[in-house]
């Protein structure tokens, strides 16, 4: 009897390995999304805590759970993306080729005003790039911009949709989970609190971030003549970017500042934003950002230091790219939590 019951064993692990490749061969297009949906969902769940308690029909509190985030992310991306149809629509080629050549002689006297041997050089080399090349070239990246932007949209959808259906079934995968994970209910409960409170830091000081970001950079922008508050909010996206982040915005102004004569505000632009911002803010305030919603704002218990969180964000965007930034720190939250569990439980 007992043999049969190993060779029953045997088989299901066997069954049950070959099932599992299978799946994740088969649903391996969706699975980042989906990961992604479940770790948004914990780091967010305090609104369905929220809403179910006014709200007794759970389709409808899961509906408000996912669309809060939804619209506090869309309605500045639909302003972006309103004033750039506006600005493109407004360009020609020709004046655009025209503002290339000219900053192109702009950025030479400018730089020959600080050394003219580094500016015959840059001269020599800037002239290997025509109007029409750089042109072709910008069209080009425009193209490959649009294939990635409607790549991006369609796994925001799937994202979208995958976050309704984990706060839609929250409870059942909770009472499902605590069944099968062969630990106590109060071991699981701790690691599940490990994970959502760094997630819960993790969302509170990234929000925090692409505002104060954002907020410096448009004030900056709008002391030069600039529309500050669309800068702003651009800058904040591009804040969240992987290794560019804000340079996508304060490069081009400051070639415009070139382009305008004004090498000064094209200076302290430069400075501002990849120093500034991107050094003092972006690495130095955020761990202090961290600390500040850790004790302050969520008020967890949390043991895990606010830098190994900050150097988790780092990893996780240095190899997954934007969604690191949540799988970096769920990833270093389950692991800790897992050694806290067998050295207090499991160690003889």
């Amino acid at each position: 009897m007992k043999k049969n019951k190993m060779k029953g064993l045997y088989f299901f692990w066997i069954a049950f390995v070959a099932s599992l490749c299978a799946m994740a061969y088969l649903y391996n297009a969706f699975l980042l999304n989906l990961l992604i949906a479940l770790l948004f969902c914990v780091s967010t769940y305090f609104l369905k805590t929220f809403f179910d308690r006014f709200i007794s029909y759970n389709w409808l509190s899961s509906l408000f759970c996912t669309l809060i985030p939804v619209i506090l992310f869309a309605i500045p991306m639909v302003f972006v993306v309103i004033k750039g149809i506006d600005v493109i629509s407004t360009l020609e080629p020709s004046s655009l080729n025209q503002f290339i050549e000219s900053t192109k002689e702009k950025i030479s006297l400018w730089l020959f005003d600080l050394s003219p041997e580094v500016a015959h050089r840059a001269k020599d080399f800037m002239s290997n790039f025509s109007g029409g090349s750089i042109l072709n070239y910008l069209f080009g990246m425009s193209a490959g911009f649009a294939k990635w932007g409607a790549t991006l949209l369609i796994n925001i959808g799937f994202i979208i949709v995958f976050l309704y259906f984990c706060f839609f079934y929250s409870k059942a995968f909770t009472e499902f989970a605590l069944d099968l994970i062969p630990f106590s209910k109060e071991q699981t409960k701790g690691i599940y609190e490990e994970i959502s409170g760094v997630l819960n830091i993790v969302f509170f000081t990234s929000i925090l971030n692409v505002l104060l970001q954002g907020l410096c950079f448009g004030v900056a922008s709008h002391f030069l003549g600039y529309d500050g508050f669309l800068l702003g909010v651009l800058y904040g996206f591009a804040s969240i970017v992987p290794v560019v982040g804000g340079a996508l915005v304060w490069v081009p102004v400051a070639f415009h500042q070139l382009f305008l004569g004004e090498s000064n505000g094209a200076i302290f632009i430069a400075l501002y934003g990849a120093i500034f911002i991107g050094l003092v803010i972006d690495n130095g305030v955020k761990p202090l950002l961290i600390g500040f919603v850790k004790d302050k704002v969520i008020k967890t218990s949390v043991k895990i230091n606010e830098m190994l969180i900050f150097f988790a964000i780092l990893a996780g965007i240095s190899v997954f790219g934007f969604s690191g930034i949540v799988i970096g720190p769920a990833a270093t939250a389950l692991f800790i939590a897992l050694l806290r569990v067998y050295n207090n439980n499991l160690k003889n």
